[in-house]
Order: structure tokens, then sequence, then C-alpha cells
């Protein structure tokens, strides 16, 4: 019950695209929000795969949450939250929150699928400190003559542009063996077009080898083992593997079991609690099939926040649309594919669309507030598109690459 003359408490259990955006929408002269996460930063995921190239830096890619949060009104606390009942969330440090109505949107975690050895001797790519901690490692082979075998686990979209980045700085190195593998037969197998095709005529020249339609049984120091018996010795294993439900979920009662997501309606609320929304990776709603990626995350903030006003306001909830935006996948400076339902455009000057994504996406979260600001982020534009794109749409080379945009279907 919301006690006269005060404002109703709103707590969002993680800051990342679909929290955040969340938070956005809710007015602090109307509501009590409160927003925890325990990292101080939200990263820009869909280019973090350019810090292994050396593209990009970290703090390219970091935004400050508690200078977003302020500048909405809202109060940001950066601890990890543990559970939630119906009406507190619980924080590592024991401290409890209370709330009137809580959002979820604890996004999801590292999945190595139970694989023996693979907490052990991969390096994942979730965060901007593991993608550095990656470069760090790829530079440091190129300090000696000895030959570095780099594997990644992980044909889809990740790992595709993940193993683009690697090629991109270092195919030329004669000391790296690069292969990619996966389960799947094919590359970007869920996706529209002969993609895996594109991608191996691409890499015919360098020593680039495929190991795909075999399952990863075991990791060890000197490799990875399949399922068929066979092994691929490897130095450098990237694990592109997947994601899993944030713990978080099953601690709350708001799945059965600890590998499952949140079932929602389509309002994105709680099957099990009425006061509880969930969006974001973490949310399974009701006959939707939604993939997990940044637009609908944040698309999926803006109609939870929607609906917690309706909620409050006694109004029927409004269920989720969700919107049909193509996809832009980079393989390095070699092509960018876009992606819509049925088909794929393949073009390297594509690629100046994904970094457009990108600008426009951090205005979004971090919306200018003077001239000065406008022309900041112009500048970043304009210099991430000099450094990288510009080199593979020169005037010299745009007349002959034109011709090779295809169509795949």
């Amino acid at each position: 019950m919301i006690g006269f003359g005060r404002k109703p408490r709103i707590c969002i259990v993680g800051g990342g695209f679909a929290g955040l955006n969340a938070a956005q929408q809710l007015k602090a002269s109307r509501y009590d929000v409160t927003v925890i996460d325990p990292s101080p930063h939200i990263e820009w995921l869909p280019n973090i795969h350019e810090i292994i190239s050396g593209v990009k830096k970290g703090d390219e890619l970091r935004l400050n949450r508690a200078i977003l949060l302020r500048r909405h009104g809202h109060r940001f606390v950066m601890r990890k939250a543990v559970e939630m009942s119906s009406s507190f969330v619980t924080l590592d440090n024991g401290d409890r929150i209370a709330f009137d109505i809580c959002i979820v949107a604890t996004g999801s975690v590292d999945n190595a699928f139970g694989v023996p050895g693979a907490d052990r001797h991969v390096l994942p790519m979730k965060t901007v400190e593991q993608c550095q901690q990656i470069a760090k490692r790829l530079h440091r082979a190129t300090l000696g003559h000895r030959t570095c075998r780099v594997a990644v686990v992980g044909g889809g979209v990740e790992g595709v542009e993940a193993f683009g980045e690697i090629l991109r700085t270092y195919r030329q190195r004669p000391q790296f063996e690069f292969t990619i593998v996966d389960s799947a037969e094919r590359l970007l197998d869920c996706c529209p077009g002969n993609l895996d095709g594109t991608i191996r005529s691409h890499t015919d020249r360098y020593r680039v080898g495929y190991e795909l339609g075999k399952r990863v049984e075991e990791v060890d120091p000197e490799g990875i083992c399949f399922d068929d018996g066979s092994a691929l010795e490897s130095d450098l294993i990237i694990w592109s593997g997947g994601s899993a439900p944030n713990p978080f979920l099953s601690q709350s009662c708001l799945t059965q079991t600890p590998n499952e997501w949140a079932a929602v309606n389509g309002a994105f609320q709680s099957r099990n609690r009425e006061n509880v929304f969930i969006i974001g990776d973490a949310a399974q709603p009701d006959g939707m099939a939604l993939s997990k990626q940044a637009f609908h995350a944040i698309d999926m903030g803006k109609c939870a926040a929607h609906n917690v006003e309706r909620l409050l306001a006694g109004k029927p909830l409004k269920e989720f649309t969700p919107g049909h935006k193509p996809q832009v996948v980079t393989f390095g400076d070699m092509d960018t594919f876009m992606l819509f339902k049925d088909f794929a455009l393949s073009s390297s000057v594509l690629g100046v669309a994904k970094e457009a994504i990108y600008t426009m996406g951090l205005l979004q979260m971090s919306p200018p507030k003077s001239a000065r600001d406008v022309l900041h982020s112009l500048d970043l534009l304009q210099k991430s598109v000099r450094r990288v794109y510009l080199p593979t749409i020169n005037p010299f080379s745009l007349i002959d690459k034109l011709p090779k945009a295809k169509l795949l279907s």
C-alpha cells in the first residue's frame, strides 16, 4: 500500500540497456526510483569486440551510471542484488531496499554449458575488461616468434565479430594460426543468406581453419576435445558460446529452476508477482521469440516503464509490440552484413552504419545537455569512422568495392 503523500517506490535491478532506459522514462517528480547494479559503468556491448583489434578503447564504450541517473533525479546503488521478496530487494551487504514495484533487468551471465575445464582455460568476452584481457594476450603473442594457435568457440554473431576483429589486426602475422569452432554446420547458421560461404571466401588466403558441426566436450591446457574424439591444439581459446540466466531470477523465486528465463506476459509482468516486471535478456515473454539484442532491450525498458505507470494508475497494461530493425554484423575490415528478416546485404561500406548506430546509441543513453555535448558526440563519430572504416571506403577503393555489394538470400 502506498502511503498518502508518498511517491511510489520503484526499484530497478540491473542498469543495462533495459534497466537504464526504463529509468529514463520515469519522472523523478512522480516516482522515487532506485537502480541497483554492481558495476559503476554501463558498457556498449554491441561494439566490445572492437577492443580486441584495438580500434576502440574501453573508455569509449563505457558510460557512468551514477552520472546518467543523477541527470534524471534518480538514485544509483552500486551493489549486487542477491534476492528479492514481494516488497524489498536484498543486497550483498545485507541491506534491503523497499519497493512498491520492481523492474528486474538482470541480463545474463557467461554460459560454459557445463563443459569441463572451460571455467579455467578459456577467455570469455562479455565485458570490456574481458575483451581487454584478450587484446593483451594477442599482443603479447606478437612479441615472440613461437606459433600462437588461436581458437574462437562460437559461430554466432558474437563469435564471428570477434573472429573478424582478430583477423583485422593479426591475419598478416606469420606466427598466428586461427580456428573458429561451432556445433552448427555453418557460421551464423540462424541468419538469412549464405553468410558462411561469404566469410570463408574472405579467409581463403590466410591461416584460418573451421571446426564446425562438432560439440566441445572438454577444454584443457593443451586445447579443445570434441565429442567425436578429435582434438584441436590451442594456445588461446576465446569463448563466445552463449549466455545463461542470472541466478537472481531463481533465488528470487521468479523461475522454477536456475537455468530458466523468467516467464512474463505480453506486458512484461511477472507470472509470479503482480508488482514485478521483468525485461531484457532475463525475460521470456509468452508466445514471443525475441533475440537478445540491445535494441529490443531498449524498447522493452520503455514499455515496462509505461506499464508501471499504468499499473499504478489502475489502467490496463499494454502489450509489447517488437520493432523490426536490421541487424548490422561486422567481420573486421573485410565485410559487413546487414541482416533483415529474409535476406542479408553484404558490403564493407556498410560498416559505417554500425558506427552510426554506436554513436546514436550513446546519445540516446546520455542525451547532450549543451551544444558542446553535441559537437563532442559528432567529433567521436567522425573520428571513429575515419579510424575504423575510412580505409575501406577511400576514393581509390570505393569504385572497386561498390560492385561487390551482394544481396544474400
